[in-house]
């Protein structure tokens, strides 16, 4: 036997919710029904949520700026093929599309660590992010893999100046080591 319960919504939520409905052409009801099945389903798997719907919302970014999922060991095969030049081609694309990416990602979504974790995980497939706080505002990402290659260590660096250049990060350290990536910044806001 269902029962219905009454929920007390702010006006200011319930006006957006029913604008948004509105465009999508479907009741407010039926938008909040879907928007809380939705959000539960992702709660039973993920229990951070600003972080999934962060993610989602940032890998819908990339497939809108033409971004490609390849399995690792086919871009890592694709790689070890290419010659200098072709390399460098590739750089300098993901370097460009990363760096719109960020542009994006700064109007949409503020610039905090949060938000610079998840870009380094969306973009960089298969490695581990660990974001370490330096200070009051200053940050370490630590990117690694067990799979990283010369080309992917290579590429994974074009990509994060790309992230560094659209995010507008102005205190920042880079560095690469064998399997690992290191990106200080200062300056950072809360999450």
């Amino acid at each position: 036997m269902s029962s219905r319960r009454f929920v007390a919504l702010p006006e200011k939520l319930l006006s957006e919710a029913v604008k948004i409905a509105e465009k999508l052409g479907i009741p407010y009801t039926v938008l909040i029904e879907r928007i809380l099945s939705e959000v539960l389903q992702v709660l039973k798997h993920k229990k951070n949520l600003l972080e999934s719907l962060s993610a989602v919302d940032a890998f819908d970014d990339i497939r809108k700026l033409g971004g490609v999922i390849l399995p690792a060991s086919v871009a890592r095969e694709i790689l070890k093929g290419l010659d200098r030049e072709s390399m460098s081609r590739v750089c300098r694309e993901l370097d460009r599309v990363a760096a719109w990416y960020a542009e994006l990602g700064k109007v949409k979504r503020s610039v905090n660590p949060t938000e610079i974790g998840t870009s380094l995980t969306l973009w960089i497939p298969g490695a581990n992010v660990d974001v370490v706080r330096e200070g009051e505002k200053n940050y370490k990402f630590v990117v690694s893999s067990v799979n990283f290659t010369e080309e992917l260590l290579e590429l994974s660096r074009c990509i994060a100046e790309g992230l560094i250049r659209g995010y507008g990060l102005d205190s920042y350290e880079l560095h690469t080591e064998p399997s690992v990536l290191v990106l200080r910044v200062g300056g950072l806001g809360e999450e």
